[in-house]
């Protein structure tokens, strides 16, 4: 199975744990003052930590992937950051550096006469803890 990225202890795959997107922001912050008789200045003073989505869709009953991903919010409880790894072209790994998982959501389709969700769409939203993303 190649593997796709790893939050953590957590590994997404190309089969049971996955996503389909990641979005990846980062924000400066700059301080406006006023001059007199010119147009207000403004001065760098550092940047808000860096943010990242993951959004994926698990199918449990077709390729697995739920106890997977039930495994995050679990990390999330433990209130520690986790290091966040990109794989990419080749054998070669992207270490983005440590993250905070803010948020943990899902949406479940219920479908078929199991009861049980046939599709589940996800999302995480992670925070750079110090440097990285």
């Amino acid at each position: 199975m190649t593997t796709l990225a790893a939050l953590g202890p957590h590994v997404f795959r190309v089969i049971g744990l996955n996503f389909n997107r990641i979005e990846t922001a980062t924000e400066a912050v700059w301080a406006e003052f006023a001059r007199y008789g010119m147009a207000d200045g403004a001065q760098f003073t550092g940047m808000r930590r860096a943010s990242s989505t993951i959004e994926g869709v698990l199918f449990p009953d077709a390729i697995g992937g739920l106890a997977d991903y039930d495994a995050i919010r679990g990390t999330q409880h433990t209130g520690r950051p986790v290091p966040l790894i990109r794989m990419g072209r080749g054998f070669a790994a992207r270490v983005l550096g440590n993250v905070t998982i803010e948020r943990v959501s899902d949406l479940e389709d219920w479908i078929g006469p199991s009861g049980a969700p046939q599709r589940i769409a996800f999302t995480l939203d992670l925070k750079s803890y110090g440097t990285g993303l």
